[in-house]
């Protein structure tokens, strides 16, 4: 498990139309928007790999 330590936060800027989808399937997932952004960031940085 993470903790605080493990983490930063960060001010991501998006259309109001792609939060306010992106907050309509984290809520169809019965997931917070940060856990679904978190899990998008993970699967794209796994399937593109690091540089």
């Amino acid at each position: 498990m993470q903790t605080q330590q493990d983490q930063v936060t960060f001010t991501l800027r998006v259309p109001i139309a792609l939060q306010a989808a992106a907050k309509a399937h984290a809520k169809q997932e019965h997931i917070s928007l940060n856990s679904l952004i978190v899990r998008l960031l993970e699967r794209e940085v796994a399937q593109k790999g690091t540089p």
